[in-house]
């Protein structure tokens, strides 16, 4: 079993986006870590902001990575290697594509329900 923890997106205008996951989707900070300008914030919904200098969006179009909750990190980890990926670390890795993904506990997930 998987779900989605979070999706990261890349942001210059930290407190303008988090009026706006605020505001306009009634989101619930949680976490919040880093200084300015390099902060990162998470909420319950699912959506982490990582604050940056500047935004590239030709490049990368604002996503950082999606972080997915499994089972096992460890055996989620050793399934990759049959496919065309590239393992960051203990848990996280890119797709072909570029894609960054991190790998978390799903019992972690769940206590942060």
């Amino acid at each position: 079993m998987a779900k989605i923890d979070h999706a990261a997106v890349r942001t210059s205008s930290y407190e303008d986006a988090q009026k706006f996951f605020e505001d306009v989707f009634e989101m619930h900070m949680w976490r919040e870590i880093g200084e300015k300008p390099a902060r990162k914030c998470w909420y319950k919904e699912g959506i982490q902001l990582c604050e940056v200098e500047n935004v590239n969006t030709d490049d990368q179009n604002g996503y950082d990575h999606i972080s997915i909750a499994v089972d096992s990190v460890e055996e989620t980890m050793e399934k990759i290697k049959a496919y065309p990926t590239t393992a960051i670390n203990d848990h996280w890795f890119f797709l072909p594509n570029g894609t960054k993904i991190e790998l978390k506990l799903l019992e972690n997930w769940k206590l942060n329900d």
